[in-house]
């Protein structure tokens, strides 16, 4: 029983801690992230879920110091906003480094 009980705790804790982690890292990426415009040069949808989001694989580009920069990418965003991320599409980002970008979208 005592197993059972541990095993439970460090589960919640370690959830707790995930969904902590998260939240910081969105906040570094909003408070020392660059505003970059980027083009979508590729994007997969790769699944939805009923609460209204799509998962979608990405690459981006843009122009910086003269130099194409490419980063490549995977996040969830939401179904209405979907239509503003595809191929050819200009989009607002926050880039903090390749594995740190997050799509900005005006409300």
């Amino acid at each position: 029983m005592i197993i059972v009980f541990i095993i439970s705790a460090i589960l919640i804790v370690g959830s707790i801690a995930y969904i902590a982690s998260l939240f910081k890292r969105d906040d570094e990426i909003r408070s020392h992230g660059r505003d970059i415009r980027a083009l979508v040069e590729d994007v997969r949808y790769i699944s939805s879920n009923d609460g209204g989001s799509v998962n979608i694989k990405y690459r981006l580009s843009w122009q910086e110091g003269g130099v194409t920069r490419s980063v490549e990418g995977r996040d969830t965003i939401s179904s209405f906003r979907s239509s503003r991320v595809q191929k050819g599409c200009e989009v607002d980002i926050k880039y903090l480094d390749d594995d740190h970008i997050m799509f900005v979208f005006d409300e």
